[in-house]
């Protein structure tokens, strides 16, 4: 299964190209065919428009605005009554697919396109849009840009749009620092292969949501890199079909320690997650007050009180009542909502210890040098899903390096949380980049943490590691349909776990 495809500079992405169309599987124009088409189908799953939109389309004379122009192309053929304003340059400066895609959009919908205007002229496009594509410049471009495109970049952060999207990589954008406008983009669309442009520090805020369109260049092929971004294909084996012959414990059993007064709703967060994760059973130890409570909120689950220690945390004296049940679980999650509590804190390093081949998926509060030493040596793959003020109790930075070396020293994956989740595995970085802002909430942790315990426990992947770069993924594309359905605002975290199952389908 490939389940990552390689970032590239945007000159080792050139070469890419070059050696992929002179091998001859497919050639520019039917790259430009998926490409575009690829982005509409992207977009439209994410963001709604409204009936009758008003779509600006900022075309530069390269391959970059032949994709936005079939991007169009698709997207008004997805929504009727769409009215299309176009920027472009002088047909003689465009390239042949270029020329092709823009006879192709005017062929098919010439009674909806309302204006053309030259690229240098995107200020004389005026009133709102819905929304905007951008496709000036591609990886190839580099900086200062000439007056003409700065003119016509600092025109199109101007233009008054709901939603700007970029094709590949954002205009004035580079693997350098920028010197020059760049255009500011809510989404980008990286077209084939993922640029590693996008995810430099001095383009994150004009390159807005990355998104991969796979158009089928490493299907049959690798390319070295050590940054990896994660594939759609990476949740296929949750889409097969189950065997006919089973039961509960054919699909594992995921252990769940979490919650506290201080946090409990953390625990519930867990366990509804891993439910969903495809897990045959989940069974949750919990401070015994909020059993009874969680049992009717969630009868799916096993629920196990446990006693408290004075400030209501899980004590350690519920290791014997962990101990006569753990020989049943298939992975073990720990830490989501448990506070910094010692009696915790000594009770799940004691778990780990004692039980060394049971894999095991740190969250929160369990994610502390003295726990991450516990993981030293075991048997079993652990998994640690830390945002970054975690990981910093552990490392002494947030760089590629620090994920990689504390990866080697406490021998586990490591997921570290952010709008780009980074996780190390084989050595490798590896890019999660679905979901956005919707996730910018409480609890979205608990979620993830619950879903790679459940999914480790099914045993449908190869290793923890592999389950926990699924469990991101999928997470990230229920975060958008959750937006798309409900908006970015009035969404709670937990109505992000009624939409797992849709972002399998």
């Amino acid at each position: 299964m490939r389940y990552a495809l390689p970032i590239l500079t945007c000159k080792e992405a050139a070469e890419c190209e070059r050696e992929f169309f002179a091998a001859g599987i497919f050639g520019e124009a039917e790259a430009i065919e998926r490409a575009g088409s690829g982005i509409a189908k992207s977009f439209l799953s994410e963001f709604r428009l409204p009936q009758n939109p008003r779509i600006a389309v900022l075309c530069g004379a390269g391959h970059n605005g032949a994709d936005a122009l079939v991007a169009a192309r698709q997207i008004c053929a997805a929504i009727p009554g769409a009215k299309i304003y176009i920027a472009i340059p002088n047909r003689e400066k465009l390239k042949q697919n270029t020329v092709h895609a823009f006879d192709e959009l005017a062929a098919k919908f010439s009674s909806q396109i309302e204006r053309i205007v030259p690229d240098a002229e995107i200020f004389e496009l005026a009133g709102r849009f819905d929304l905007a594509i951008e496709g000036l410049t591609g990886m190839t471009f580099r900086p200062p840009a000439r007056e003409n495109l700065a003119r016509a970049i600092e025109s199109a952060n101007a233009l008054h749009a709901r939603i700007k999207i970029s094709v590949d990589i954002p205009a004035g954008a580079s693997d350098g620092s920028p010197n020059s406008p760049v255009f500011r983009a809510d989404a980008t669309y990286a077209t084939g292969i993922a640029k590693a442009a996008l995810f430099e520090k001095f383009n994150r805020e004009y390159a807005g949501r990355i998104r991969l369109v796979d158009i089928g260049f490493f299907e049959d092929r690798d390319w070295p890199s050590q940054r990896f971004i994660i594939s759609e294909s990476i949740s296929g084996p949750l889409k097969e079909l189950r065997p006919s012959i089973s039961d509960k414990r054919s699909y594992g059993h995921a252990f769940v320690l979490a919650g506290s007064r201080q946090y409990p709703g953390a625990a519930l967060m867990n366990v509804k997650a891993a439910l969903r994760s495809g897990a045959g059973l989940v069974t949750a130890f919990v401070p015994e007050t909020f059993a009874p409570q969680f049992a009717a909120a969630e009868p799916s689950a096993i629920w196990v009180g446990c006693p408290e220690d004075e400030n209501g945390a899980i004590a350690l004296e519920s290791y014997g009542l962990i101990r006569s049940r753990i020989g049943k679980a298939d992975a073990l999650l720990a830490g989501s909502g448990i506070t910094a509590c010692a009696e915790t804190a000594a009770l799940v390093r004691q778990i780990l210890s004692d039980f060394p081949e049971l894999p095991a998926v740190l969250d929160a509060d369990a994610i502390t040098k003295q726990t991450m030493d516990a993981l030293k040596g075991r048997l079993a793959p652990s998994i640690a899903t830390p945002h970054e003020g975690e990981f910093l109790r552990i490392a002494k930075d947030a760089s590629d390096s620090s994920l990689a070396e504390a990866c080697e020293k406490y021998g586990c994956a490591i997921l570290l949380k952010s709008s780009a989740t980074r996780s190390c595995v084989d050595g490798r970085i590896i890019y999660s980049t679905r979901g956005g802002p919707v996730l910018s909430r409480g609890g979205s942790g608990d979620i993830l943490a619950g879903l790679c315990c459940g999914i480790a426990a099914s045993k449908k992947f190869p290793s923890p590691a592999l389950a926990a770069l699924c469990a991101t993924d999928w997470l990230g594309r229920a975060a958008e349909l959750a937006a798309r359905e409900l908006g970015e605002t009035a969404v709670a975290t937990s109505d992000i776990i009624k939409f797992l199952p849709s972002a399998l389908l």
